[in-house]
């Protein structure tokens, strides 16, 4: 039986705009069980709309979500992590350990672009290489830029990074311009992990299975399998997380021929 690895959850209630209630959070760990998620997030969004959201604020949340799941027989085993909104201070506010890690680790940043605008990575990656932190794209299919043009992704990927795509958009792509591009990505080893970006149980719910079986379809079970469970469960629990290089797309005769 697989073991999903739900990278990108809310689950911190009452901290931004994913469960409001400690009850909705539990009934979202339930959900995650039902779509085959062992292995979560619990994470909040750190940015200049939520000042309160500080390292120390979502770790204790995050503990009383876990006794709470104690005290229901709940066997969801959650990482405190905070969603990070990448900004001109983003390392400085991680010196000032005012940023939550990817489970606590100190070894994985989760980052988002700035609402509208896709930043180029690679100067804040290169500023964390040294402390042994990377980062990992959130969400990074809603990055045009980046989802078109896999010769960048594969650039960021070169710096350290890793790319995570929300389940949804796998099994239900915007269009099929995107899912030809989410295609290329995948059969070229440019994802590297798999989230359900769940905020709540009647909108944005937490669905992960269908993500994971169009996966399976487009690069085989083995390959699946460490996308959606073993790399997000080595980072949850700290271990090292060997990502092989990607592989070139593979070019047509057409495109051979005439470029493209």
């Amino acid at each position: 039986m697989i073991s999903l690895a739900d990278t990108h959850v809310h689950l911190l209630a009452g901290l931004d705009d994913g469960p409001p209630t400690a009850d909705v959070a539990l009934a979202m760990c339930r959900m995650l069980l039902s779509e085959g998620v062992s292995h979560a997030t619990a994470l909040a969004h750190q940015n200049e709309g939520y000042p309160q959201n500080t390292a120390d604020h979502l770790r204790n949340s995050a503990t009383k979500l876990i006794e709470g799941l104690n005290a229901n027989g709940i066997p969801l085993s959650v990482y405190p992590t905070g969603e990070v909104m990448l900004s001109h201070t983003t390392f400085e506010d991680w010196q000032a350990g005012k940023l939550l890690t990817v489970g606590n680790r100190n070894k994985w940043l989760l980052v988002e672009m700035p609402h509208g605008v896709c930043l180029n990575v690679l100067p804040v990656a290169e500023a964390f290489r040294p402390f042994g932190v990377r980062l990992i794209i959130a969400h990074a299919e809603r990055y045009s830029e980046l989802l078109h043009d896999p010769g960048l992704t594969a650039r960021w990927i070169a710096a350290g990074c890793l790319i995570q795509v929300t389940a949804r958009s796998l099994a239900e792509p915007w269009d099929s311009v995107t899912e030809k591009s989410l295609k290329r990505w995948a059969t070229c080893g440019l994802i590297h992990l798999l989230g359900s970006d769940g905020h709540g149980i009647d909108r944005r719910r937490p669905e992960m299975a269908a993500g994971f079986e169009q996966l399976v379809k487009w690069v085989g079970q083995a390959a699946a399998e460490r996308i959606g469970c073993e790399w997000g469960q080595a980072i949850f629990q700290g271990k090292p997380v060997d990502i092989p290089a990607p592989k070139p797309p593979t070019r047509t005769w057409f495109t051979r021929l005439f470029g493209g």
